[in-house]
């Protein structure tokens, strides 16, 4: 390892420039690249590719065999009769005739997923299990007060704690180039997938380190958790990608867009295969996909700068928000100014993928396009509602920060006490989330009235009961973050999750359904399931009911505020004339 510091530290050496102005990189380096783990990561990548080639040659046919033979990489369309598949021709020499072309593509393929596994989730558990380590040994505050600042820091973690899988997944990439070569796909096209697998790495590993520095008392859970929910998701995600009828005309298809092998959609079609059958990853199901009604992924350089967009823009407010909480752990997560610009921007993506009406109306039939909006709309509400739920911890603060800006808020000259609740970065968040839930209705409440009929229009009271439950949630929430317990946080996530759990599994046991009882439901985390059931009347006092419950606790809160905001003089002063007396 000493001659590796030496090697680093050489003027010849490519590293040291970057090395010498990112001194977490270096460390995170100097502590990663050992003979033995660059060896165990060399083997792995080895053993990947043999196994993928060993894979692939023993779908071939096999040589020594003179009768007819079936599989993927026949050239002859010859079926047979009972299997209906592809069979091998023979050449005047007696070969097997075999489509190369597209077994390079299947091998480009494999290793490409293979590369994208490896990356997100394997990086993502190391990034987490690294930060949760150094904040349990006590070095990541030893870190925080270094002259370092939070980007130069971040970044060396993000480029050196992961360094083994970038080298695992370099050796890859000679092999992954001559695959797709091979295959006939352009090398600006190859060139394109691997910074779409670069950006997806940039914002799934800002995600991890932000993850990795909230406080939820389970530390040693975190990487495990993340990580295997990661590996879930993607592996859903190629589920859908490679199935044989990808639909892509639903409001949930917008959630694609997170994963990089979507890309391999434009690389395939790009390889002209004259031979074989591609059941997977086609452009026409690309123009199912539209962002409102305009199918804009049909074309390539379109597509993969709206991928390569969608990446960077999430990359940047998880970059944001973790420079903001790595040198003080105590700050929100988010402000409430970029709160307001990130729920309009959620807000205007999730409506664009709402409205499929163009791109997914093949019959013509206004009542199925009717029908899939209405659908979609319903996807939104609860996707509306998680985003909301994100927002209530993203922006409440803990209670001694709500004490010390209740006890000094008076010292602050020209802020008025609205101007503070609304902008403040230490007020409650009581009516910060009332402006962005304002923020999201006000912006998609036109589209409900414009594009659905009147008797679907009771989606929109479904908007608002939800919007009124996620504004209850944040109002409890913020109350429990002030009592005199060590776990506040925990509390407060735990009776909101009760508040939403629990409702409708009661109401199941107890076989209480929808359509037997709504007016109930109207309280449950999802109210547009029943809103259909229930007539306006009920639909009122059910807003009216959830006001007032957001009155009375919001007004105690209020009360315990005034009392942390009387001076320590005051309580002092009225001590002692009371003793004079």
């Amino acid at each position: 390892m000493k001659q590796n510091i030496r090697l680093f530290s050489t003027p010849s050496f490519l590293w040291s420039k970057l090395l010498d102005s990112n001194p977490q990189l270096f460390r995170e380096i100097q502590g990663k690249l050992k003979t033995r783990n660059v060896v165990m990561a060399a083997a792995i990548a080895v053993i990947a590719q043999f196994m993928a080639v060993v894979f692939l040659l023993g779908q071939l046919p096999d040589l020594k065999l003179e009768w007819t033979q079936c599989g993927r990489y026949g050239m002859a369309l010859v079926y047979q009769e009972y299997s209906n598949q592809v069979c091998y021709a023979q050449n005047e020499a007696g070969n097997w005739v075999i489509n190369w072309q597209l077994w390079w593509l299947d091998l480009f393929i494999i290793l490409s997923i293979t590369s994208i596994f490896a990356l997100l989730v394997v990086g993502t558990y190391l990034l987490i299990a690294d930060t949760v380590q150094e904040e349990s040994r006590g070095t990541l505050n030893f870190i925080r007060l270094t002259p370092q600042s939070a980007g130069s820091v971040l970044l060396g973690k993000i480029l050196g704690v992961p360094i083994l899988v970038y080298t695992a997944i370099a050796l890859l990439l000679p092999l992954h180039l001559v695959a797709g070569l091979q295959s006939h796909i352009p090398l600006t096209l190859i060139l394109a997938f691997d910074l779409t697998v670069v950006a997806s790495c940039a914002f799934f590993y800002c995600l991890a380190l932000l993850w990795s520095l909230l406080d939820f008392g389970v530390s040693g859970f975190k990487p495990w958790f993340a990580s295997g929910l990661l590996g879930f998701l993607l592996l859903f995600s190629t589920a859908i990608l490679f199935g044989e009828d990808v639909r892509l005309d639903h409001f949930l298809a917008w959630t694609l867009m997170f994963h990089p092998g979507i890309v391999l959609t434009y690389l395939i079609d790009a390889s002209h295969l004259r031979f074989g059958t591609i059941n997977f990853l086609s452009t026409d199901n690309l123009a199912e996909l539209s962002f409102y009604g305009q199918a804009l992924w049909t074309k390539t350089t379109v597509g993969i700068g709206l991928i390569l967009a969608n990446f960077s823009l999430w990359t940047y407010w998880c970059w944001a928000v973790l420079k903001r909480r790595f040198h003080n752990p105590e700050k929100t997560i988010l402000s409430k100014v970029h709160s307001y610009w990130l729920t309009a921007w959620f807000a205007l993506i999730s409506l664009g993928f709402t409205l499929q009406t163009e791109a997914s109306n093949l019959t013509g039939d206004l009542s199925d396009d009717t029908y899939l909006i209405s659908n979609n709309f319903v996807f939104l509400q609860v996707c509306l509602s998680l985003f909301g739920l994100g927002l209530i911890f993203a922006l409440s603060p803990h209670r001694q920060t709500l004490y010390d800006w209740a006890r000094y808020r008076h010292q602050s000259q020209g802020n008025s006490l609205w101007k503070e609740l609304v902008l403040g970065e230490n007020s409650p968040s009581t009516i910060a989330m009332a402006i962005n839930l304002a923020i999201a209705i006000i912006f998609i409440s036109p589209s409900i009235f414009l594009l659905l009929p009147q008797s679907h229009q009771y989606v929109f009271w479904g908007m608002v009961l939800s919007a009124t439950n996620i504004l209850l949630y944040a109002v409890i929430a913020q109350f429990l973050l002030t009592i005199k317990t060590r776990k506040r946080a925990v509390w407060s996530i735990s009776t909101v999750a009760s508040m939403i759990i629990l409702p409708p599994v009661c109401l199941g046991i107890a076989q209480l359904t929808i359509k037997t009882i709504p007016q109930v439901w109207l309280l449950s985390f999802v109210p547009l399931a029943a809103t259909k059931y229930v007539s306006f009347g009920g639909i009122a006092l059910a807003i009216l009911g959830q006001w007032l419950a957001i009155s009375v606790i919001s007004l105690q809160m209020t009360r315990k505020l005034k009392q942390a905001g009387a001076s320590s003089t005051k309580i002092l002063m009225s001590r002692v004339n009371a003793l004079s007396d």
